[in-house]
């Protein structure tokens, strides 16, 4: 089956993955969205701030948003597992509802209860027939409240702290990742000497500035092309220097080409 996505117009706070080959490997990155990934077949390593889990079969990953990660197989075998997106206000309306704090930490859990795999099975299969919204939705809010009933988040009391002066970078980079950005640039608009810039802002997030550039920028794209949007235009729109080098970056980063995740319903 190798990479497919599926999306319902009616229902734009959610994206389905699916992914079933041994012929990935994922750059760091990180999404807007929370996602739950459901791991189905082989063994893959989950690594975030500095640190690796290993994720087998019947284990779920929650993934909190701009949480810088990558999750690859750890041998050739075939790898297979079901990650859904999911808006962030979406989450935060529904852990409102159910009294929760939002999950600021990725929470990974292997899960024994087989009601939750037959409830996700159950989901997955809704999300990609023809089921309608209502029942879409129903099955995805089954799953959640089943699922925090039982996990807690990882280092539930570790603090992370942010250097005020890199936030104010990772802010600039979010609202100016169009553009062409230098580490002078950065130094002027934070006050961190540019020759300590890219080590700081590693540290803290993960990824080196020009990383987390990259990672905005695709995000922008894949918005722009469930929009049904040119290629060529959301290319050129989001900073690429021209389609081939955008092919390459966002399939690095989705397991597939823009024109198929385009094309995907």
């Amino acid at each position: 089956m190798g990479v497919q996505f599926y999306r319902d117009k009616d229902l734009p706070y959610f994206e389905l993955k699916q992914c079933d080959t041994s012929q990935l490997s994922y750059k760091k990155h990180a999404h807007e969205e929370y996602s739950l990934g459901i791991v189905d077949k082989g063994k893959s390593s989950f690594w975030y701030e500095g640190r690796s889990e290993e994720v087998s079969p019947r284990t779920i990953v929650f993934i909190p948003p701009d949480l810088v990660h990558s999750c690859n197989p750890q041998h050739e075998e075939q790898w297979k597992y079901n990650m859904l997106f999911i808006n962030a206000t979406w989450i935060d309306r529904f852990m409102n509802s159910e009294a929760k704090d939002l999950y600021q930490y990725p929470v990974v859990k292997n899960i024994s209860d087989p009601e939750i795999f037959s409830m996700t099975n159950k989901m997955i299969e809704n999300l990609v027939q023809n089921a309608s919204p209502l029942e879409k939705e129903e099955s995805i809010i089954a799953i959640f409240e089943k699922i925090v009933s039982q996990i807690d988040p990882v280092d539930k009391g570790r603090c992370k702290k942010e250097l005020p002066k890199l936030q104010i970078i990772k802010e600039y980079l979010q609202s100016n990742f169009f553009d062409k950005i230098t580490l002078d640039l950065l130094e002027q608009v934070s006050g961190v000497n540019k020759f300590h810039i890219i080590r700081l802002f590693k540290e803290e997030f993960g990824i080196p500035p020009h990383m987390y550039q990259t990672l905005l920028r695709i995000n922008y794209a894949k918005k722009q092309l469930r929009k049904q949007r040119q290629i060529t235009d959301v290319a050129l729109e989001a900073g690429f220097y021209d389609q081939s080098h955008f092919i390459k970056v966002f399939k690095s980063h989705t397991g597939i080409t823009p024109d198929r995740y385009e094309k995907l319903i």
